[in-house]
């Protein structure tokens, strides 16, 4: 599991087709909530260094692309104040399409789940993404500390045989100040209201 370089050409959501966030809960816990902003940033940066991708100045701090078992399926990590709203996914254009019709013609019939797991078109999409997050809490360390994108891993739980996540080679340098004044200097574009 890496960073996307790039995700030209895919799209993607929170949910709809797909529930990750629902799937982290599930895997992860909803219980750690409270401190999974702090956590979920130190693991993400640590794991995979800074982010490749924007953030909203409204809304997210940082967003990672991550890469899955499957081509042209990516797992989208947004921080967020709860698990559940912190992951979506995205797409390539050919997947998106497809799991759009299939969506479109089992919701008739069946649950979100019933119709994902009956799916031959969006099962191995859906197993990819909770594979994905099932691989983020497989520990990465920091001196002697280890911990997962949820917790902190006490040391009567560490196991001899752990195999830890390697963390990127590139967490930790810090950016000159210069580079960021480029931001402010930038004109950015005004939104538009729509009537």
């Amino acid at each position: 599991m890496k960073q996307a370089k790039e995700a030209k050409g895919f799209r993607g959501a929170m949910m709809g087709v797909f529930c990750p966030g629902q799937d982290a809960k599930a895997i992860l816990g909803e219980k750690y909530d409270e401190s999974f902003y702090g956590t979920a940033c130190a693991y993400l940066l640590r794991r995979f260094g800074p982010a490749h991708y924007g953030c909203d100045p409204y809304k997210e701090l940082t967003h990672y692309m991550l890469t899955t078992e499957m081509e042209g399926v990516l797992l989208s990590v947004r921080p967020g104040c709860s698990v559940a709203t912190s992951f979506g996914y995205y797409l390539s254009e050919d997947i998106y399409e497809a799991t759009i019709d299939a969506d479109f013609k089992d919701r008739q019939k069946k649950s979100l789940a019933d119709a994902i797991n009956d799916c031959p078109v969006r099962k191995p999409v859906a197993n990819a993404l909770r594979e994905a997050i099932k691989e983020l809490k497989r520990p990465v360390n920091v001196r002697d500390w280890v911990f997962n994108i949820v917790r902190r891993i006490p040391d009567n739980e560490l196991l001899d045989n752990i195999k830890l996540a390697e963390y990127s080679n590139i967490a930790g340098y810090g950016v000159i100040p210069e580079y960021y004044e480029r931001f402010k200097e930038a004109e950015v574009p005004k939104t538009q209201k729509v009537e």
